[in-house]
């Protein structure tokens, strides 16, 4: 008995094939061997470079005598796979749409940290501007008078406080403002010497 015929019979064992099943295809199996190579066929060539153990199964399965083997258990693993990647394009795409929102947001928006901003207001001439003029150190009714005669409404004095020095404005000297109905305002912060 050849090897191959010895590997195979383990395997048949292995499956559970019957053992008076597996003497006879052993048996036949050895047979077929043997007519091969009377006619001048080898082994190899015959079987080809099969695994013995493969063939052997392939040959009981294909007589009926083994079990197909079962269907490898289908796993949850695809499933948490394309949910993990939604997840992951999910999150990227609210990345994407917040840092777009912010960049409108913020595009919008300019700051100048030197020197007074002039505010452009859509649709109102050059002309219909407002100097703002600079009110600091002055007594706080001269200041209003001043600011009033430039066009501004004046908040933050009274007359109770006419004495009180004016010693912060908003907005700043020199600032351009546009002259709109109601007039545009300033306000003073006001302090004694």
């Amino acid at each position: 008995m050849t090897a191959f015929v010895e590997e195979c019979r383990q395997e048949w064992r292995r499956l559970g094939v019957p053992d008076l099943l597996a003497d006879d295809m052993a048996t036949e199996l050895e047979t077929d061997l043997a007519d091969a190579e009377a006619d001048g066929v080898s082994a190899a060539e015959m079987l080809g470079e099969s695994d013995p153990r493969r063939f052997a199964a392939t040959w009981a399965n294909e007589r009926g005598l083994v079990a197909e083997p079962p269907a490898p258990k289908k796993t949850r693993k695809r499933f948490w796979i394309w949910v993990a990647l939604g997840l992951v394009a999910g999150f990227l795409l609210l990345g994407i749409l917040l840092g777009i929102g912010a960049v409108a947001l913020f595009a919008t928006t300019s700051v100048h940290a030197t020197g007074p901003s002039t505010p452009r207001v859509t649709g109102i001439p050059a002309a219909q501007y407002v100097r703002v003029p600079n009110l600091v150190g002055l007594k706080a009714c001269q200041a209003k008078r001043i600011a009033v005669a430039a066009g501004l409404v004046v908040h933050g004095v009274s007359r109770s406080r006419c004495d009180a020095i004016v010693f912060h404005q908003a907005p700043a000297p020199g600032a351009r403002v546009p002259q709109l109905t109601p007039p545009a305002t300033v306000t003073l912060r006001l302090g004694r010497r």
